[in-house]
């Protein structure tokens, strides 16, 4: 296991959509979870890879 430099909190948001492979998680820094824009909105597996494997490389 690797240790991330910053706690992220993620929330999913679960809506109607044509494509199953769609789906939105939002990051958020944990002291900010209430009203504020996400540090990063990923919509699909592709890009939620991308992310996870950016934070592996920070």
């Amino acid at each position: 296991m690797q240790i991330v430099k910053q706690e992220l909190i993620f929330s999913t948001v679960v809506s109607e959509s044509t494509d199953v492979n769609d789906f939105i998680v939002e990051f958020m820094r944990p002291e900010e979870t209430t009203g504020l824009s996400p540090i990063k909105v990923t919509r699909n597996f592709d890009e939620l890879l991308q992310f996870l494997d950016d934070l592996e490389d920070a």
